[in-house]
């Protein structure tokens, strides 16, 4: 690294800080925009296992290939979304946090339909921290343009409520963290975004965009943007019972939020940069303030009508006009450029971090004539949108930000839309405000820094081994892990089923860096055994902890009763004498994960010896009650000496590891290893997994049995 270069770099953005010139946030997020739906991604991966040569065919993108090639911006390769669907990666942007911990598993309903006919049924928790209440605390002006899909904007009495709905039914952007909104519930047309709200505004000319770039006496439904009622003469809520009650009654649509009443006459996202150089020309004039500001586009999602001019603008790969896909891209495209100069006008792009980024992977039918029409749009990666093969959840990464980087860079290393929270918390100097939380995303600043100290065009660095990227999906989950990803019961998403994609269960194991279309499974290698089980208990780990984020964390999921008192279940304790005194092998609390250690014998010092596994007779099955070594947020393998022990689950491929009881040496074995481990007890209490050389030996006390 040039130290001279570095040290100047530290320097300025100290001196800028010291000013108090804080610096601007602005995440651009793309609605369904697939990895190769760019111009200036020129890779193209196939593999024999599609059984087919896919043509490139990308969008024309010249605003975005500029910013990606900026010299003031670093091109991320592998950058990925939240989820393979939309609302939970609108989630994890805002929380820095994998969105099941929120319960927004999926997609919310509604589409395109207009807000008051349909519910949105999985509001982001209240208790959870968002960035923008943390952008606030520093002082900060805040804004959300565009589509919102993370709850109802006003009460609407569900009729299929569920547990998070009936705690939260309303949960608009007011509600976390933002002071100005202008948003969509859900989906939008990206042209003529609410032309189908008044009769008369398709029925005069010129009409409304439908498809097939032209004008038309029809329209989609009336889909409108929302916005606060209470906001005072400099912007500001006014009324705290419509930012901070979320309970229904006291949220009501006529008494906080309005909507649109005028036709959008042509391009939604140049709406949304409309509503933003209203709201940053205050912000740079007479309400001068550091802002965050949220524009979250409608574009590529379907109904994604282009206008006539785009529609016909070029044509592509196949010698077809560009079309309602390629062509509202393009369309959007001129609104990326817009913004970028926008910033500059205003004298303020230096000092301002844009991130450029998409919610999933593509929706990509009626894209092009390829055969496999969403291999065009990820440029050959697996699978598409609702995927968690690349596909669905790898998407097109820029981070710019004049002010700080002078020199372009492009960079391998693993980052996702979790990172953007801890990433502005580190750029602020705050600290979280739940430091105990489980915290998916980290911070890349220091990456930032280094590239732009150093830049360079093909950076392989890789991502720390404690923070892999992780995701759940329904039934799919899956860990990446730098260039190793193991993956649970993928589905096909919304395209076609392509060659040699598996989706009909089971856990697979793909290098991408020399596998990037997931063609070849290495689980069953034996090269691969320590890895696949180490991952492999990295996931069931990462799903237990979602759980207590659920109950414990976000809320909103109910606590499962506990069961009352029952007769004490068969079972034994060990017993071994350490410092004078007899103590057992025992647990330190029930619930996910527990430290093994010497105390009291009783409660959780009993333990079945009837199965092939020790197991802790006070854990409850579901939680994992098998004796293990603690891997989970270590770097510890299976068989290591000299590392904690814990519970975890009896099934899968982890068991290949649990303990056992060996009555003949009174010692306690993890017999799956090359060389036989053994449960010890350090000179200073510690109970871990060591040598079975001088094993500590157990006294087996008396069994409890069964009642009748």
């Amino acid at each position: 690294m040039d130290t001279l270069r570095s040290a100047t770099l530290f320097a300025c953005l100290a001196s800028a800080y010291a000013q108090n010139d804080k610096p601007n946030f602005v995440f651009v997020l793309a609605d369904d925009q697939g990895w190769g739906d760019v111009g200036y991604n020129k890779f193209k991966y196939s593999h024999p296992a599609y059984q087919y040569d896919w043509t490139y065919n990308p969008p024309r993108t010249p605003n975005l290939d500029a910013m990606a090639a900026s010299d003031s911006s670093i091109l991320f390769y592998r950058f990925y979304a939240g989820s393979g669907v939309c609302s939970p990666t609108r989630s994890a942007i805002l929380t820095g946090r994998t969105p099941d911990r929120e319960c927004i598993t999926g997609a919310e309903g509604c589409g395109t339909a207009p807000a008051w006919m349909c519910d949105d049924p999985l509001p982001l928790p209240e208790p959870t921290p968002t960035v923008a209440e943390a952008a606030k605390k520093a002082n900060y002006s805040t804004i959300h343009i565009g589509k919102w899909h993370l709850g109802d904007f006003f009460f609407k009495d569900s009729k299929k409520p569920n547990f998070a709905y009936n705690k939260w039914p309303v949960s608009n952007p007011g509600m976390h963290g933002f002071d100005e909104w202008h948003s969509t519930e859900a989906s939008a047309p990206s042209s003529t975004t609410n032309c189908g709200c008044e009769k008369q505004w398709w029925e005069t000319s010129p009409g409304c965009i439908t498809g097939g770039g032209q004008w038309e006496n029809k329209a989609y439904a009336c889909t409108n943007y929302w916005f606060p009622l209470d906001l005072d003469s400099q912007h500001k809520p006014t009324r705290p019972m419509c930012v901070n009650e979320s309970n229904g009654a006291a949220v009501l649509q006529q008494d906080c939020v309005g909507n649109l009443t005028t036709k959008i006459p042509g391009d939604d996202s140049e709406y949304i940069m409309d509503v933003f150089e209203e709201y940053l020309t205050r912000k740079t004039g007479s309400e001068k303030q550091p802002f965050l500001a949220m524009l979250w586009l409608h574009t590529v999602h379907e109904p994604h009508p282009s206008l006539p001019q785009f529609f016909h603008n070029y044509t592509d790969a196949f010698g077809d006009p560009a079309g309602d896909y390629l062509g509202t891209i393009t369309q959007m495209d001129v609104q990326i450029g817009r913004l970028r100069q926008m910033l500059k006008d205003k004298g303020v792009a230096d000092n301002t971090m844009v991130w450029y980024t998409a919610d999933n992977g593509p929706h990509a039918a009626q894209r092009d004539r390829n055969k496999y029409n969403a291999l065009g749009a990820t440029n050959g990666l697996r699978q598409c949108k609702a995927s968690l093969y690349e596909g669905g959840i790898r998407t097109p990464g820029i981070i710019e930000w004049p002010g700080v980087i002078s020199k372009h860079s492009a960079t391998w290393h693993p980052a996702y839309v979790s990172d953007f929270l801890p990433t502005v918390l580190d750029v602020l100097g705050l600290t979280p405000e739940q430091p105990t939380w489980a915290a998916d995303g980290m911070s890349i600043l220091p990456l930032i820094k280094a590239l732009a100290a150093a830049p360079n065009t093909n950076d392989t660095t890789v991502r720390p081994a404690t923070h892999p990227l992780v995701f759940q999906l329904g039934s799919q989950m899956t860990i990446i892990n730098n260039n190793f990803k193991i993956l649970r019961n993928p589905v096909v998403g919304q395209c076609d089923k392509e060659m040699g994609s598996r989706t009909s269960g089971g856990t697979f194991l793909f290098n991408l860096d020399t596998d990037p279309t997931e063609s070849q499974d290495l689980s069953s290698l034996p090269q691969y055994k320590n890895l696949l089980a180490n991952m492999t208990q990295q996931l069931e780990a990462f799903a237990d902890s979602v759980t207590h984020s659920q109950e414990v964390e976000s809320q909103c999921k109910q606590v499962a009763p506990q069961p009352g008192p029952s007769p004490p279940a068969p079972g034994v304790s060990f017993a071994h004498t350490y410092d004078g005194a007899q103590r057992c092998l025992t647990i330190s609390s029930t619930g996910n994960h527990p430290k093994v250690l010497l105390g009291d014998c009783n409660g959780g010092s009993k333990w079945d010896v009837n199965g092939s596994d020790l197991t802790n007779v006070a854990q409850a099955k579901a939680d994992g009650n098998c004796l293990k070594v603690l891997m989970m947020g270590t770097s510890a393998e299976p068989c290591d000496l000299n590392v904690t022990l814990t519970l975890g689950k009896c099934t899968g491929s982890q068991n290949h590891y649990a303990f056992h009881y060996d009555a003949t040496t009174a010692t306690i074995v993890n017999g799956k290893c090359p060389e036989p481990r053994c449960v010890n007890v350090d000179a200073g209490g510690n109970v871990q997994q060591g040598s079975c050389t001088g094993a500590t030996t157990w006294t087996e006390g008396a069994r409890v049995a069964p009642s009748l």
